[in-house]
Formats: structure tokens, sequence, C-alpha cells
């Protein structure tokens, strides 16, 4: 008995898995493959069957389009009697099989004595014809599409087809020819010569057609009425557009539209409720109607689904054996493994020492053995040198803890810092993406009327970014306590940061000095992201970008500095790269632009808040997505 959780019973499973998924793929592929190879046979089948009922009917209407054309052009000689007519309509019907009537009808009042309506119609009657003279209020041909469309138009009409009541009196379509006659010397439009389809023979035609048990075929009029149907109830009736509407089938209407385009398909379509049906239509040369044979999918498919039956019999047997058959190999070979699963749970517990069972054969499970050897004397060598390396990260981890607390003691942290100083608000915030970072800020008061802050980031991160950034804000102490312009405590501390850099380590780096009575602003920027001044009146307002270079690279750099003035309500908003580059998942940075929608959004709002607010925005960016660089972030509001 094989147990669930077995390695024999997971070999067996994936096995058969493996061999399932394998036979469902060349299914899947073999059902695909036969079944476009019976497609196309169906469509050849359906173009050869269309075709040769198209040609048995153009047989029939090309020779009746001739008749009425040889009466107009005998009417254009002018060498007639009206009332001798008649017997050439009867030679017509008994010249010609496949025609049921003939008509000469003429236009109103051309022959005065004759009254408005004179038309001359023959039509076979038995085995003999039956000719006569109608027109009048009780046959108005005049209003008859026969008549009207091709005298409109002076071409030749082949009609819709309708029930004929009051000359031929059954179901047929008309081909009309208008013809011309001489009077005073002058060629004028005299009436129309027709012959008649009788459409009795052109369904039986159609209906001949055999296509499986119950597909069939039909014809369409130029318009989508039905001509033809094995359902006698759909000809003069039905459209195809109509029954779509009626079997809520949209791609019946397809079809309808497409076939009265003159387009020639062979495609599926669906009406709800019914088997899925296959089409093929053409449209005859002579009328444009349309020839349309039908194909059930379920009779096209039968022989492949009942081939897919027996393939999946004998698939189903064959797993079976084959189940049988790999589960007594499986179980022969895997036998062994069962004692070193059980030397692998004492092992486990902690009893490297554990014995190994014996393994005689020179084959996997000797290698197995000498593994399983092997790992007894590396586990016990790795407990002892986990415990060390254990210890020693903790104490590691220990000292970063520290180095960050006393990081962050280095900057100013408190908030409001100058409680006594009403001329100004100021709030920052540093968040580091390490135990330690680079950024940093810092203010202070130089003398009661100036006001010193600085904003920077050192290149790179971790233990050495930290301990560049220390060095950086404890000069920056020292030189500012001499000294108040920007220019000169950026040179003198580039000068400083720059001696024996032999790490190449930099800072960008900006520097500004606040005249609390009169609000001018001084400051230098050493390649930092310039900040962004929110003007109490105008706006917001982007400072020059830095024209010179970080901090640490080159002693003697001559640095410049600036200055602006500030009026009461303004509020400098100044920033570490950390704040435009935040990635989210996508690697889709925060971008500059972004940074300034929140601002713009949030301008009339105290430092505090402001920054709030654009660390709210910067985490929605990110989201749970790692923090790759120190963010730093400093607001100060002049209040004047």
């Amino acid at each position: 008995m094989i147990r669930k959780n077995s390695m024999s019973f997971r070999i067996i499973t994936r096995v058969l898995l493996i061999t399932i998924s394998l036979f469902v793929v060349i299914m899947v592929g073999y059902y695909y493959y036969t079944s476009n190879i019976i497609k196309e046979s169906t469509r050849e089948n359906a173009i050869q069957l269309a075709g040769n009922l198209a040609g048995k009917i153009e047989q029939v209407l090309q020779p009746m389009e001739k008749i009425p054309q040889m009466v107009a052009s005998t009417m254009a000689l002018g060498l007639f009697d009206p009332d001798s007519l008649l017997p050439v309509l009867d030679a017509i019907i008994m010249n010609n099989p496949t025609v049921y009537g003939s008509a000469i009808a003429f236009e109103p009042d051309f022959f005065p004595d004759k009254g408005t309506h004179h038309m001359l119609y023959a039509h076979r009657e038995g085995e003999g014809t039956q000719s006569m003279v109608i027109g009048g209020e009780d046959y108005n041909y005049f209003y008859m599409d026969w008549y009207q469309i091709p005298a409109m138009f002076q071409s030749p009409y082949w009609s819709e087809p309708y029930y004929d009541e009051g000359a031929g009196n059954i179901l047929m379509a008309t081909y009309s020819v208008p013809f011309y006659c001489r009077r005073q010397g002058e060629l004028r439009f005299a009436g129309i010569a027709t012959v008649d389809l009788e459409l009795d023979w052109l369904s039986d035609l159609v209906n001949e057609a055999r296509i499986f048990d119950t597909g069939y075929a039909f014809m369409l009029s130029a318009n989508g009425m039905a001509v033809t149907h094995p359902d006698r109830a759909m000809i003069m009736n039905k459209s195809i557009f109509s029954n779509a509407e009626e079997w809520n089938a949209p791609d019946l209407r397809e079809v309808g539209r497409d076939l009265l385009k003159g387009n020639s398909r062979f495609r599926e379509y669906h009406i709800p409720g019914r088997d899925k049906l296959w089409i093929f239509y053409r449209t005859l040369e002579s009328n444009q109607w349309a020839i349309n044979v039908v194909f059930p999918d379920r009779e096209m498919f039968a022989s492949l689904h009942r081939m897919n039956i027996l393939l999946i019999v004998f698939i189903f047997a064959g797993l079976v054996l084959l189940t049988l058959i790999i589960s007594g190999v499986v179980n022969r070979l895997a036998a062994p493994l069962t004692h070193f699963a059980e030397s692998a749970r004492i092992i486990a517990e902690g009893n490297f020492d554990a014995k190994l069972p014996e393994v005689k054969t020179d084959d996997e499970m000797k290698e197995l053995h000498n593994a399983f050897s092997h790992m007894q004397e590396e586990l016990a060598e790795y407990v002892v040198n986990l415990k060390e390396a254990t210890a020693a990260k903790e104490k590691i981890e220990s000292e970063l803890r520290i180095a960050r607390d006393i990081q962050l003691a280095m900057i100013p942290h408190t908030f409001p810092p100058f409680p006594d100083l009403p001329q100004i608000d100021l709030y920052a915030m540093l968040k580091s993406a390490k135990e330690v970072g680079g950024d940093l800020y810092d203010f202070f008061v130089m003398d009661k009327d100036k006001f010193c802050f600085a904003i920077g980031d050192v290149s790179g991160k971790g233990v050495p970014a930290s301990l560049f950034m220390a060095m950086t804000r404890t000069l920056l102490r020292n030189i500012a306590d001499k000294e108040s312009s920007p220019a000169f405590i950026m040179e003198t501390l580039n000068k400083s940061l720059a001696f024996n850099n032999e790490s190449n380590m930099f800072v960008t780096f900006f520097l500004g000095v606040l005249d609390l009575r009169s609000g001018k602003l001084s400051y230098a920027n050493a390649g930092h992201n310039p900040p962004v001044l929110i003007r109490a009146e105008d706006g917001l307002t982007v400072f020059e970008p830095a024209k010179s270079i970080p901090l640490g690279l080159f002693e003697d750099f001559i640095y410049t500095e600036a200055s602006v003035d500030l009026k009461p309500g303004d509020i400098l908003f100044a920033y570490t790269d950390g704040v435009s580059e935040a990635e989210n998942e996508q690697e889709e940075l925060f971008n500059e632009d972004r940074m300034l929608e929140v601002i713009g959004a949030h301008k009339n709002s105290g430092p505090r808040e402001l920054i709030g607010f654009m660390e709210a925005a910067i985490e929605t960016h990110v989201q749970s997505f790692p923090q790759s660089d120190d963010i730093t972030m400093m607001t100060i509001a002049y209040n004047g």
C-alpha cells in the first residue's frame, strides 16, 4: 500500500500528471488539426455544391435574360403592329420551357386608340399557352416594381420574388428590359419587355442538395428575402434580417449584411437555443441573388467526436496499466530511502552521531550514504560556527543602533527650535534608508539677527557616509562661528573636506544665511537640488540649478553666492534627491513635477504640515517598495 505522503506516491502521481498532460496536449493538437482539416474539406464541398447550383441556375437565367433583350432590339426597329405581338409572346413561351410568362408593357397612352394601359402578356397554361391584353385600374402595372424600377433607371432589372395576381397568378420573379421606339423620327422610351421565372422550379432545384442529415440549401433575393427554403412558410414571408431579429441572432444579421455586399465566405453563426451552424454563401452574377449552403456543426464534426471518445477510452486503459507498472518499479527502487529518512530524522533532532544504514551497492544509494556521513561532520562544525557568527552579528547590529542614535542626536530634532524667534518657523525630518545614512541638515543662530541653515547629501550610504556627514556638520559649526558669508563658509568647508580625501567622497550642500530683520537670504549651492520658494503672493519659485560642484572634490574651487529677499509669509522648502527619486515597484520616480504639485496643493500649510503632506504623498507613490535612498526635508517660514 502506497502512502499519500510518500515519495513513491509523489513520483507516481507526477509521472502520471506529466503523461496525462502530454496526452492532453496531443489530443488538443490532434483535435484542432483534424477539425481544421474537416472545416477546410467542408468549405471546399460547400464551394463546389454552391458552384454547381449556381451553374445550373445560371444556365437557365442567362438564356432567359436574352429573350427580353431580343424583344427590346426588335421593338426599336418599329416593324410591328401592336395587335400582332401576342403570337410572338406565345412563341417565346413554347420555345423556352424554363420561361413561365412573357410580357410587352407599353408606356401610358403610347397607343391612344388602345387606352392608357396597354400590356400584352402570355403565360404557360398546361401543355399550351394563354395570351391576353391586360391593364387598367385593376392591374395598374405602371406602379409595379418590375415596370417602375427599370423604367426609372433605364436598365435591366431582376425583380424581388412576388405573387403576380391578375396575370400569372403564381409566385414568380420577373426580368425586365426597357425598350425604345421611334416616334416622329426620335427614339423614345416606349415600355418594358419581360420574362417570368416560376419559383417552384427553382425551389425544387435548390432543395435537391443533400447536406448530411439536416443540412440544407436556400436562396435569398438581392434584399435578403427568402426565395427558396425547405420550410415553404419562409418563402416570401421571411428575410434573413427578420429571422435574425426574431431569433436574437446577431451573427445571422452579420451574415446577411456580408452577403448583400456580394461577398462569398464560409463562416459559423449561432442561433440561441440551437446547435452551432456553418454557412457558405455566394451571389449569382445574373440577378445578385445569394445561394446559401448550411452545415450543422454537430454533424460536421460527428466523426471527429466519435474518434475522440475512442481515443479517450484507449488512453484511460493505458494509464491504468502504466500506473500498475510504475508503482511496482518505484516501490522496489525507493525502499532503501525509508531507512535514510529515519536516520535523517534522528540527525535533525540534534544527534549528529546517528548510525546510518549500511549500503552494499555502488550506485546513487552509496553516494547518498557518503553524503549523509559528510553532512553529519559538516553540521557539527557548522553549529559551532553559527553560534560564533550569531554573536558577532548581534554585536554589529547593536553597534549600528547606537551609531544611528548618535547620528540623529547630532542634528537638531526639537521643534519649534527657537521659541524666542518669532521671525521664523521651521520644521525638518530625516529618514535614513539604512541603519545610518549620509543625509544631513542643520540650523542655528549665528548672532541675534542672522540665522544659518544647511542641507546636504553625502555620496554613498551606510557607515562611511554617516562619518562623512558627521565631519561635515562639525566643520560647518566651527567655520560658521567665525564667518557669515555663505561663499566663504562653503570654500573653507570644501578645503577641509577635500584635504586628504583619499576615498573621493563628496557631499552636495545648500547653505543659506537669513537676515531676520530685512528678510534678505544669502545662499550658496554646491551641486545640491535647488530649493523651492513658496511666495505668499506670487506662487512657487524654484531656485536656479547649482552651478558649483559638490564639496570635497577640489580644494581650490571658488564658490559664489546669491541672494533673494523674503517677504512675510514666504516659505522655503529644501530637500535631498531621496524625495524626487523615490521609486515604486515599477521603477517610476516620484520626480520633481509631482513634488511641486504637492507643494502647490498645500502652499498655505505650515512647515510641519507641508512636510507631513509630502511624506504621505511619497508613501502613497512607493507603497511597500523598500526605500533606496535617504529622505531629508526642511521647511523655513519667514514671518517678517
